[in-house]
Parts: structure tokens; C-alpha cells; sequence
């Protein structure tokens, strides 16, 4: 490449070109371009003469190509550790000094000591001439001790039968207390009882003067315990009671009671249970000479857990006993107990046991009032008792519990009329072998706190005796409900039903069969609060108006209403 321009232009132009090209090449610019004048012009200030440069660029580099090919650096042999090195783990114990810290707990508002009720009076007053009377009152904040009484009557005039010939009534007077120390707790109480009845199940059209078929039960007790006043591995509870039954006749009956109860724990899943009674009953009546009839009790069981979930209890129960109509004195029974939760709302359940069930004057009367003078009395020997079921909760709120339940009763008492008085009722026992009974039944409960309740059971009952033709007024199946309900704190409603029947009685003369009418009794109350300690209640009793037996010949009463008043103090 060949370039002739102007001497100032060719300067300039090559000069960029060659400070572009490189420094060394500049460098050999200049050279030239010093040595290149003529030696004889001198250098006029300020002037540059024009020349004539020839660059040649015709060289051409090259440079071989690069081995890029690297190798890899082959990995050093491991070599072992001299000495080898060892481990020494030390445990590493840190004590933290203890924080105490100011927990202050929420309390709860400190209610008002006014507004602490410590007793009632509730009087009322019904058709068939039927007054209401009940006085309730305990002593309040002491946490060292606990008195209280308690006063009732309640009575109707008159009744299903010839009005005042089929009155009743019963009244009570009783007192209570106990006291707490650090270590034990003392309670006794004292009562008397007094409860009236007719003997109105004569025959129709009989006329009869209502004193002369008057009876009157009186019962005075007096009881006592001793416990532990506090949740500790042992626990244990000593009680002792008598008691003393007259009736208008020439019955009298004293019993004097001793009962005593331990467990001791022995760890979260195991714990040695002990419980022993003794009854002994001296009895007087017309034709009865007096006799002492003693029955003791004692049941060891231990409960364990085996394997997981699964709760057992072990254990028997030894009875004797001085009754004449047993051939034995002493009896063994099992006394097995299993539980396991089949899943987390659903428990199963079962037993296997028996026992010597006390009897006495003072429990015949309670179940019927109308009993003949000089009946026979026996215990009831449970020669075996299996019961299995299940147990449910259906949510928080709701609760099922089902099961069956089969047992062999020995010498059981049924109710049949006298044939010397229609009106009155022996006892007759199912000698041999006994009775099998067999119980089917059923529960469920609802419950939303104190708004409202609901319960319901259903047990249906089978018989078999050995000894006698029928179970005389047993049932055969019993429905029961009880609804509560508490309408913005201000109304109170309470409903129950009962409903029995399938049961047999023996006509006293010709000795047929008869059955009972069933029996169906609704029931409902209503309670209005004008305010804490003040509220006014109506009561309505068999609302159906079925005057059904309870016994042969024996109705109850027709529909009865009831008002009254409540004063809380």
C-alpha cells in the first residue's frame, strides 16, 4: 500500500495510525522521520517541511497450532495414621441455677358471700288433698366442717280407693356433718323416718273405717364413717351404722351395720382392692320369735393391666351366712372384671361374679309397703352374675351404654297376696336350683351443661323359675326418660316417663294367673326464677290419668297437679 499526501496531512495520518498500531511502531516512526530530512536543511521554528513516507505492510505472522490434550494428575496413596487417632466421648453434665418465676393465676371473680345459698324452703299444695313441706339447710364457707338438716313431708288425703281409705304419706327428719382435718375425715348423721299407707286393696264394696287398715312404718337410724382426708396411695373408709324399723303392728326389727373399704395403689397400672360388710339383724314380729340372722361379706380383687389398654380385675368374694333356708353357710364366688377400648369412643366391657344379696324388713317394706305381718325373710343367694356390653361416646355431648346381663338367683322373693286378707302380701321364695333371669337393656344420655339433659334406658327382662308357676310382679320389660331443659335462666322444665309392664299375679283363692294392665306414667314440672332466691313451680303427675296396679289390686292414683313456691336463703 502506497501513500503520497501533503507533508502536515501525511504526518498527522500516519501518526494515528501508527499510535494505534503500538508503541513500537510509533517509536520507529519517529526515527525515521528524524533521520529521513535532509542533513543540510536546518529545523526552522514552527515549520515542517513536506515529505514524501512509504510504508510497505506486507509481512504476514503465524504461530503453530496449541496442544490443548492435558492429563489427568493420578490420585496420591493414602498412607496410614501414625500414631491412629482414638475418641474419648466424656458425658457433659450443665446445672442451670433454678428460675422461679412470678406466675400470677387467673382467679375467678369473688362471688358475693350473700349470693352463697345455704338452704331452702319449698311448700305446695295438690289435689286429693295433698300438702307439700321441705326445709333444706347447710352450714356455708368452713372448709374445717360441714353441718346441715334436712325436713320433709309430703301426703295425700286422700286416694284412688275410697278416698281417705287409700291415703299416704311419709315425713323425715334427719342431721348431718363432718369434719376435715389434714390426715382424716369424720361424718355421722341421725334421722327419723316415718312413712303412712293404707291397706286399700280389699274387695270392692267392702266398707271398712280407714284406721283399722292403717299402717305406719317408723325408722330411726344413726350413722357414722372415718376416711382419709386426702388422695394418697392407701386410701380406706370405716363406717358403722344401727338402725331400729317398728311398724303399726307388733314388727320390729334392729340392724346394726359395719363396712369397711381400702385400695392401695400400687403403681399407675395396678392397685389391691379390699371391701368387707357385716349385717347383723335381730327381728321380732307376732308370730316370729325373735332371732339373730348375721351375714358377713369380704371381696380381695386386684386390678392390673396385663397389656396395653386392657384393664382386668381379679378376685373372689366369700360370704357367710346363718340363714335357715340355705344349706350352706359359707359361699365363694368369682369376681372377674375385664374392660378394653376397641376404639377411642367405644369401650367393651364384662364380668363374671355373685354375692349373698342382704333382705331385710326394712328393704321389703321399701319395695312393698303393704306387707303382712309375720312374712319370711332370706337372703338371696346370686350363685353366678355375667354381664357383657359395651360403652360409647357419641361425641362430647352423648353417651350410650348397652349390655346383657344373665344371673342365677337362688331362694329370690316374690310378692303374692295372703289368702286370709286380699289386701296383704307375703313373700315366697324360689327354692331348687333358683331363677335365671336374664336382662337385656340399653342407655343413652345427652347432656349440654346445666341448659339441657336428656337420659332414656330400656331393659327387657326374662324369667325362668324352678319352684314356684310364675315371677309374681316382676316385669318383664321397663322404659324410662327424663328430659331437663333451662329456658334463658328463667324457666325450668323437667319431663319424666316411666313405663313397665308384662307382669303376673297369683289370685289368692283359686291361685289363677292374672296379668297386670301395663303401666304408663307421664310426668312434667315447670319451675319459673323471679329472681336467685325466689321461684314459683307447677307439678303434674300421670298426666294420662292410668290408674294403673302396682301391685294386684293396688291402683295408683289419677291425674294430679301440685303448685307451690321455693325460697333459696
Amino acid at each position: 500500500m502506497n501513500m503520497i499526501i501533503s507533508r502536515t496531512e501525511r504526518l498527522m495520518k500516519n501518526y494515528k495510525k501508527i499510535a494505534a498500531a503500538g508503541p513500537l511502531l510509533l517509536m520507529l516512526f519517529l526515527f525515521d522521520t528524524a533521520f529521513a530530512q535532509d542533513p543540510k536543511k536546518q529545523w526552522t521554528d514552527g515549520e515542517i517541511e513536506n515529505v514524501e513516507i512509504e510504508i510497505m505492510n506486507e509481512r504476514e505472522i503465524t504461530l503453530p497450532d496449541a496442544n490443548r490434550n492435558f492429563e489427568k494428575i493420578p490420585p496420591r496413596p493414602s498412607e496410614p495414621i501414625k500414631p491412629p487417632i482414638t475418641y474419648d466421648f466424656q458425658s457433659f453434665n450443665f446445672q442451670a441455677p433454678q428460675i422461679n418465676p412470678q406466675i400470677r393465676p387467673l382467679k375467678l371473680k369473688q362471688e358475693n358471700p350473700s349470693n352463697v345459698y345455704g338452704g331452702f324452703v319449698r311448700v305446695g299444695y295438690g289435689n286429693y288433698v295433698s300438702p307439700l313441706l321441705e326445709a333444706y339447710y347447710n352450714t356455708r364457707r368452713d372448709k374445717n366442717k360441714l353441718v346441715g338438716a334436712h325436713l320433709y313431708h309430703t301426703s295425700s288425703d286422700k286416694g284412688p280407693v275410697d278416698d281417705r281409705n287409700s291415703g299416704t304419706g311419709s315425713s323425715g327428719l334427719s342431721v348431718f356433718g363432718r369434719s376435715f382435718t389434714k390426715g382424716i375425715s369424720l361424718s355421722g348423721n341421725a334421722g327419723f323416718e316415718n312413712r303412712t299407707t293404707h291397706f286399700y286393696g280389699y274387695p270392692e264394696g267392702t266398707e271398712v273405717e280407714a284406721s283399722s287398715i292403717k299402717q305406719s312404718y317408723n325408722l330411726l337410724k344413726i350413722a357414722g364413717a372415718l376416711s382419709n382426708a386426702k388422695n394418697s396411695d392407701f386410701s380406706y373408709k370405716l363406717g358403722a351404722g344401727v338402725s331400729h324399723l317398728t311398724d303399726k303392728y307388733d314388727a320390729k326389727e334392729t340392724e346394726f351395720d359395719v363396712e369397711f373399704s381400702s385400695a392401695y395403689e400400687i403403681s399407675e397400672d395396678s392397685k389391691i382392692n379390699l371391701k368387707g360388710d357385716y349385717f347383723f339383724i335381730n327381728r321380732k314380729d307376732e308370730n316370729v320369735e325373735k332371732k339373730a340372722r348375721s351375714l358377713f361379706v369380704v371381696s380381695p380383687s386386684f386390678a392390673f393391666v396385663p397389656v396395653e389398654d386392657l384393664k382386668v380385675s381379679v378376685g373372689f368374694i366369700a360370704a357367710f351366712e346363718n340363714d335357715t333356708i340355705n344349706s350352706k353357710s359359707v359361699h365363694v364366688y368369682p369376681d372377674i372384671k375385664a374392660a378394653y377400648p376397641i376404639s377411642p369412643s367405644v369401650e367393651a366391657f364384662a364380668s363374671l361374679s355373685g354375692g349373698m344379696e342382704k333382705v331385710s324388713l326394712q328393704t321389703l317394706s321399701y319395695e312393698n309397703i303393704w306387707l303382712a305381718p309375720n312374712v319370711p325373710i332370706f337372703h338371696t343367694n346370686k350363685t353366678i352374675d355375667f354381664n357383657v356390653g359395651l360403652k360409647a361416646k357419641l361425641g362430647n355431648k352423648i353417651t350410650a351404654h348397652s349390655g346383657l346381663a344373665v344371673a342365677n338367683l337362688k331362694n329370690w322373693y316374690y310378692f303374692v297376696n295372703t289368702t286370709a286378707d286380699q289386701a296383704k302380701f307375703t313373700t315366697v321364695y324360689d327354692g331348687g336350683s333358683g331363677t335365671k333371669r336374664a336382662n337385656l337393656y340399653g342407655a343413652l344420655s345427652f347432656v349440654q351443661s346445666e341448659v339441657a339433659k336428656f337420659m332414656l334406658r330400656a331393659d327387657l327382662y326374662r324369667y325362668s323359675t324352678a319352684r314356684i308357676g310364675e315371677p309374681w310382679h316382676r316385669p318383664t320389660y321397663k322404659v324410662t326418660a327424663n328430659a331437663f331443659y333451662n329456658l334463658y335462666e328463667k324457666f325450668l322444665f323437667n319431663v319424666d316417663i316411666i313405663a313397665q309392664g308384662g307382669m303376673k299375679a297369683q289370685e289368692p283363692i283359686t291361685n289363677n294367673t292374672i296379668k297386670l294392665d301395663a303401666a304408663f306414667d307421664l310426668n312434667f314440672k315447670t319451675e319459673y326464677l323471679f329472681s336467685e332466691s325466689f321461684s314459683a313451680f307447677i307439678q303434674l303427675n300421670n298426666i294420662a290419668s292410668s290408674k294403673y296396679p302396682v301391685f294386684l289390686y293396688y291402683p295408683v292414683r289419677g291425674f294430679q297437679i301440685m303448685g307451690g313456691i321455693t325460697w333459696s336463703f
